[in-house]
């Protein structure tokens, strides 16, 4: 009865003049859902998170329907989370794809927010329209604060549009086990100040202030924007409007999140007042100079012993870090002068026939047993994707095909690839993760543009939330989709090393190994990756002697599957409508159309 319903549902919606009812469906965090995304099966919302998470899910509407606007309620359970917000995911078009894995066309990517998370203020995320045929997704957000009790919780996000709506019900179980507030893998983004006032238009204290936004939301990311600067070096002033975020004790939903590093910005006469200063605020120990970036490129190898040698010479001392591999810091004599090495992560693992082939991060260990407080970080670069020119897509040459599958955070890699990075760095056993920049684009609309070294994003992971983008009367920063990905990824970072603290590493590195093999072996199915978190959370409860619920036997019932690509009808309406209904629906609005028409 369904499959004639369905087929008689087709062949009326393809009469002249059919109408086609909006409907809704549901999908994970981590998938980009694209105007051109086919209606799936979801239609409930099951998600899981440890206490002092941020766990996300979307909501997606597909057209004609105009005025959408979106509701969430408290989730309920053991206790109430009342922390759910929504975002719309704004589209930008892409003009030439980052790679060989990349594509044209409207990728989602800004989260426009209803209430914004940094003023509290009420944004232009709803209404909106979807064009008929188009999906369009609403992000829904839930944290769970640290005293949350576990157990499953439940509530519900309503969707309504001009004559009609839906109603999704949502579902969280809450793992007992707490995340901590301040990352444990270090991070040093990058942030340029003066791309800030170009974007946002605004300058003196407000400036600062504004600034200062960008970083409490990049801690709620679990990111530190190490470059800390608004142009004005005197160290009071850093201290009045940065100096809570390295304390932990700044307007964050993560209580107590703090900074894991500092970029030294001074000259080199300046290092023994930086060190000293810093040393007296309890904050020196997150101090590094940043001695040279990619030598040979921007200073000779001969340059990084001098420069290292200020960074020593302070009193206190504090360290150095160069982005090069173990390899080319030896063939040049520097690795003494380095505290932390940052290789690029193809260097760590790299494809077979290269330089690199292979995992090179046991060639690191005779470093880090040299000198104490010795680190390895990675980070990844336009190698992720392509460095240079644009890719042949019709006749992709050997280099296309090396730039794929790479951990990546541009906007038309995969979810699962902006994600993939802080796994690598469990895996690769390194402390640290370095990225050159996240504002690269302020300076010209990245609201319609961000292409910048070969890549649709490189560079840039905030939107400027100006008042005429987005609502409201205070400037704030925007996420993007891409940044929600790593905080996810550094989430991940947690469970994993969580269990390693717990008492099964072996489990830990089995898990990662399996779902990335190699380090451009990170495209896979987002289902796997939940299953996998789920496993780690699963086994850190039974090491820590907690409580659950068992598994679900049927694998299509758990947190990662009741969202999975399913095709298939979805509700359109409250409370669902069977297809049946809805063929019978548009049976009759044809009908009466046809009856119409003699008249018209």
């Amino acid at each position: 009865m369904q499959i004639r319903a369905a087929v008689a549902l087709a062949a009326l919606l393809s009469l002249p003049g059919a109408a086609r009812a909006a409907s809704v469906w549901t999908a994970l965090a981590t998938q980009k859902i694209r105007p051109s995304a086919a209606p799936r099966a979801a239609t409930t919302a099951r998600i899981a998170a440890a206490r002092n998470e941020f766990e996300g899910f979307q909501v997606v509407v597909v057209g004609p329907a105009t005025n959408v606007r979106a509701a969430a309620s408290t989730l309920d359970g053991p206790g109430r989370i009342e922390d759910v917000r929504l975002y719309r995911a704004a589209l930008i078009q892409v003009s030439t794809p980052s790679a060989l894995d990349g594509a044209t066309g409207a990728w989602p990517d800004a989260l426009v927010p209803d209430v914004d998370e940094v003023e509290g203020e009420r944004r232009n995320a709803f209404p909106f329209d979807v064009p008929a045929g188009e999906s369009r997704a609403i992000w829904v957000e839930a944290f769970v604060p640290p005293d949350a009790p576990a157990g499953e919780y439940a509530g519900e996000v309503s969707v309504s549009w001009d004559g009609g709506g839906a109603s999704v019900p949502v579902s969280l179980e809450v793992w007992p086990f707490t995340l901590p507030a301040s990352a444990s893998l270090k991070t040093a983004f990058g942030f340029t100040w003066s791309a800030l006032r170009v974007a946002h238009g605004v300058d003196g204290d407000a400036f600062s202030a504004l600034r200062a936004r960008y970083g409490e939301l990049a801690l709620d990311h679990r990111l530190t924007l190490s470059k800390i600067d608004d142009g004005n070096g005197d160290l009071d002033h850093f201290a009045a409007f940065f100096g809570p975020q390295l304390d932990g004790a700044s307007h964050t939903r993560l209580a107590g999140a703090a900074s894991t590093t500092i970029e030294f910005l001074g000259q080199s006469a300046d290092a023994t007042r930086w060190s000293s200063f810093f040393d007296a605020r309890g904050w020196r120990d997150r101090l590094y100079q940043y001695t040279c970036d990619e030598p040979p490129l921007t200073c000779a190898w001969s340059d990084i012993p001098a420069r290292a040698r200020a960074a020593r010479e302070a009193s206190p001392p504090f360290r150095t870090l160069v982005t090069t591999s173990i390899q080319a810091a030896d063939a040049h004599g520097v690795t003494a002068s380095v505290d932390i090495l940052v290789p690029v992560v193809n260097y760590l693992d790299d494809r077979p026939g290269t330089a690199h082939a292979g995992e090179q991060r046991g060639k690191y260990d005779a470093f880090l047993a040299a000198a104490e407080g010795r680190e390895v970080w990675t980070y990844q670069s336009c190698m992720s994707h392509g460095c240079g020119g644009t890719v042949d897509m019709g006749s992709p040459s050997d280099q296309d095909r090396y730039f794929t599958g790479w951990p990546s955070y541009m906007i038309d890699a995969s979810a699962v690839r902006n994600r993939a990075m802080e796994w690598l760095s469990f895996r690769y056993r390194v402390t640290g993760e370095l990225y050159y920049e996240t504002a690269l684009a302020f300076g010209r609309d990245p609201w319609r543009d961000q292409w910048d070294f070969s890549g649709n994003g490189d560079g840039t992971l905030f939107y400027p939330g100006t008042p005429a983008e987005i609502g409201g009367t205070t400037h704030v920063p925007v996420a993007s989709i891409r940044l929600k990905m790593l905080r996810e990824g550094m989430e991940d970072y947690e469970y994993l090393r969580r269990l390693s603290d717990a008492g099964d590493p072996t489990l830990a590195h089995a898990i990662a190994d399996a779902l990335f093999p190699h380090a451009y072996e990170t495209e896979v199915a987002p289902e796997r990756l939940m299953e996998a978190r789920e496993r780690i959370a699963r086994r850190i409860v039974e090491l820590e002697g907690g409580k659950l619920d068992p598994p679900p036997q049927d694998p299509a019932t758990s947190p990662a599957r009741v969202m999975a690509n399913a095709a298939g009808g979805c509700a359109a309406g409250r409370g669902g409508t069977s297809l049946l209904a809805l063929a019978g629906l548009v049976l009759w609005a044809a009908l009466r159309r046809r009856r119409r028409a003699p008249s018209a």
